[in-house]
């Protein structure tokens, strides 16, 4: 059984800009925090990131080594069996969690690394991830999810129904996806600090690329 060795890191710090500038982020410098997870088989690494603002993205570096740590030596099938509870066992470490867990840099690290999870997960099955999570039963779906937050508005069991009554379409909507892509919105246009003239000529840039939605 292939099993997670190792964790390794990498920062990547931009330059600086005032591209996404918000009423409290008055320095943006958007940066990267990567991690590659390495396993006992040479030819399976996963890859994940998260990004930051600058300042701050070494310490993220540091977080997911710690909370990659949690995951050195488990077999990969016990993780991607339930990646619901693999996020809530990365979140749960005794002491780590004094720090977070669900917020600030632990979260964000914790992100990056289950994000290198699903990557490894997704090249294991020799899918991209989107086509991992597309043939996934109800079931599978559900029981990758984290439902810690979420169980006052829907249970599980709701939730495996209302994926079962949709099925039917499922075959359809991917045919779909593949022909036309999947829809996306484009946030490069507009941000605190661009005149009007800048914004009128991205959005007219972002309307030439095919975009046709914008934050």
């Amino acid at each position: 059984m292939t099993t997670i060795t190792g964790c390794e890191t990498r920062a990547w710090t931009g330059v600086a800009k005032r591209a996404g500038l918000a009423l409290r982020n008055t320095e943006c410098d958007y940066s990267s925090a990567y991690v590659i997870l390495t396993t006992s088989d040479p030819n399976l690494t996963g890859q994940g990131m998260t990004f930051t603002i600058g300042r701050g993205n070494d310490i993220v570096c540091i977080a997911i080594k710690e909370v990659a740590k949690r995951l050195v030596g488990k077999k990969l099938e016990d993780l991607f069996a339930n990646m619901g509870k693999t996020w809530d066992y990365m979140l749960a470490d005794p002491q780590l969690r004094w720090l977070g867990p669900e917020k600030g840099v632990i979260h964000i690290a914790s992100g990056a690394v289950n994000n290198a999870v699903w990557d490894l997960y997704a090249k294991s099955r020799k899918k991209p991830l989107w086509k991992l999570v597309s043939d996934m039963s109800p079931e599978e779906i559900v029981n990758s999810t984290a439902f810690r937050y979420i169980s006052d508005a829907i249970t599980r069991e709701e939730a495996v129904a209302m994926l079962k009554s949709r099925e039917a379409g499922k075959a359809e909507r991917e045919a779909k996806v593949r022909q036309l892509g999947y829809p996306a919105y484009v946030t490069s246009a507009g941000w605190l600090g661009y005149d009007d003239e800048k914004v009128a000529r991205l959005t007219k840039e972002a309307v030439t690329a095919g975009f046709n939605h914008f934050k």
